[in-house]
């Protein structure tokens, strides 16, 4: 049998409602450069995934059922994604979340760059919706704020951050890092894998507003306080220290123009060139819902903060895949 140039990857826990979608949504994806599969990984779901996947009809669909080894020291997750690149054929690998809205040019936008030879992966931004709601468009601000920076830190030479709900990259690249089991433990596996691969040499791009794919915003405040516990959890990098560095900036200014007046300008400066971030990051949504909600985007920041230090502070695990992990 001749193997596929693309790999579709999904892994999935419980994603019933969402994953004949996005199954159907890969399978009608134009443009593409090769012929290509679609490769699934449930990891013990128990609400019918696999039946609605099944449902979708889709010729490409190889389904792989995940069952975790209970002594292995990588996540649920890790272990359902290692099971999914290994099982994949292509030469090139593009990962989305089960409850992806995928544009129909998004794979031929994502693959592009790497077949012209100018990366060895690509990370594609990630939208929210419905957009709906506080929560949602506070994750949407977050998102794309995140890919901005990342961005911006990998054309320092650093490592950008990436998500599996948004990636491509050449599979050879897994083995070269020795896959998760040489990673390790991480509940953040998409972030220790682009650290990875980027310390192995592979040159990582980072791509426009056109391959943006959306998936649903999590659905209550506790669900984004625990989500928060797990990606907070990701290693020391350059990465986290910008975000942090920026993130703190604003409130250390406040609390001493507390002490220092004159400084309440600076702070001012400081609040206004985070809008301003954010304007920049979300230009092509033209949503102004996101525009009014622009300005609450850092003061939300550090109430979620709070509430994760107070979650921690009562020992709060981190549920992920379907299991619990201590950080």
């Amino acid at each position: 049998m001749t193997a596929p140039l693309l790999s579709f990857v999904v892994t999935t826990h419980n994603e019933a409602a969402a994953i004949r979608a996005t199954i159907l949504a890969l399978d009608a994806q134009t443009g593409l450069p090769g012929e290509a599969e679609i490769v699934m990984v449930d990891d013990r779901s128990t609400d019918g995934t696999i039946a609605e996947a099944e449902a979708a009809g889709s010729t490409r669909l190889s389904l792989f059922r995940s069952a975790p080894d209970a002594g292995s020291p990588l996540t649920t997750r890790q272990q359902a994604l290692d099971l999914a690149f290994r099982k994949a054929r292509g030469e090139i690998v593009l990962t989305v979340d089960a409850d992806s809205d995928i544009p129909p040019d998004w794979a031929a936008r994502m693959v592009a760059p790497i077949l012209q030879g100018g990366h060895d992966a690509v990370a594609g931004p990630i939208g929210f919706a419905p957009l709906k709601g506080p929560l949602a468009l506070w994750q949407t601000l977050d998102a794309a704020q995140y890919h901005l920076i990342s961005r911006a830190v990998n054309g320092m030479g650093a490592a950008g951050g990436i998500l599996f709900g948004n990636f491509a990259f050449r599979r050879d690249w897994y083995t070269r890092v020795g896959g998760f089991e040489a990673l390790g433990f991480a509940l953040t596996e998409d972030l220790a894998f682009g650290n990875a691969v980027h310390a192995a040499g592979a040159d990582i791009g980072y791509a426009g507003p056109g391959s943006r794919i959306d998936v649903r915003p999590v659905p209550s405040a506790g669900a984004l306080v625990r989500r928060t516990l797990r990606i907070s959890s990701g290693p020391a990098s350059t990465l986290a220290a910008v975000l942090s560095v920026w993130t703190l900036s604003l409130l250390v200014l406040v609390l001493m123009s507390l002490v220092l007046a004159p400084l309440w300008w600076l702070a001012g400066l400081r609040y206004v060139a985070g809008m301003a971030l954010l304007l920049f990051a979300v230009k092509d949504r033209k949503d102004p819902r996101l525009m009014l909600f622009i300005p609450l985007h850092e003061p939300l920041v550090y109430v979620l903060g709070v509430a994760v230090l107070w979650s921690l502070a009562r020992g709060a695990r981190v549920g992920w895949g379907g299991q619990s992990y201590g950080r």
